[in-house]
């Protein structure tokens, strides 16, 4: 298995969202999101949310797992059959790895599905007031997020707040230069502007950015989108994912 990306090689590295197919009455289900790291040459770490009536008594109460896996062998690498929160399980990854079906071959309704999910920070943001503009110059209004060349995002942004006048010499806006994103799979970006240190985290339907002030929490905020951006998967239609999950899982159960 490889890391990157490619159109010949499975690549199960990444975020995923997780659909509601797995009856949560009877199962323990992996639920909203799974991540997959690599954890070593021959194994990748599968770290997911769970909900369900049993997994009380199976995890004492925990709502996340983490399970390391060997790196799939079967299929050319796009498919592992092992046993998972006690039960044999059958995961295969789609051939362009957008999906990952999840097929519970003791228990078929506590199969489910997963779909890859992208970072899209371009766009407009519309930042709360939660951050503390009596101590704080703080982003306040519309952020705009554009693409400045190979490496780097520009955000344009208004200030308000008391040391603004200080800050900025009375400027009511400022332009911050994001690196692209390397960590949480592309979903969090931290920087250094203002003098301290931010963190910039994007939510996994690219509907919101959680800005952290590392040093001074009470200068942070938070800003919604309101340009209805999501990542490209999220622009296929949910009628031609419904069709397309269905023929998956059913090609998978044939297996």
């Amino acid at each position: 298995m490889h890391v990157c990306l490619s159109n010949s090689s499975p690549e199960w590295i990444g975020t995923y969202e997780i659909n509601n197919s797995c009856n949560q009455e009877e199962c323990c289900c992996v639920a909203e999101q799974a991540i997959i790291t690599k954890a070593s040459d021959t194994e990748i770490l599968v770290t997911a949310n769970v909900a369900g009536v049993p997994c009380r008594e199976q995890l004492n109460g925990s709502t996340t797992v983490a399970v390391l896996f060997p790196i799939p062998q079967d299929k050319n690498g796009y498919q592992i059959t092992m046993n998972f929160l006690g039960t044999d399980n059958r995961f295969t990854l789609s051939a362009d790895s957008q999906y990952i079906a999840n097929v519970n071959l003791q228990y078929p309704k506590c199969s489910g599905m997963a779909q890859r999910v992208s970072s899209n920070w371009l766009g407009t943001f519309n930042m709360d007031d939660s951050c503390n503009q009596n101590e704080c110059c703080c982003l306040s209004g519309q952020a705009t997020i554009n693409k400045l060349g190979d490496t780097q995002f520009l955000m344009a942004v208004p200030v308000a707040g008391e040391p603004c006048q200080t800050q900025l010499n009375g400027s009511t806006s400022i332009e911050i230069l994001l690196p692209f994103p390397q960590d949480k799979h592309g979903f969090q970006i931290t920087t250094d502007f203002f003098g301290a240190l931010h963190r910039f985290t994007l939510t996994y339907d690219n509907q919101y950015i959680a800005h952290a002030n590392l040093q001074y929490p009470t200068c942070s905020g938070t800003g919604q989108r309101t340009d209805g951006g999501k990542s490209t998967g999220s622009l296929i239609s949910s009628t031609s994912i419904f069709i397309l999950i269905n023929a998956f899982l059913f090609q998978m159960l044939r297996m």
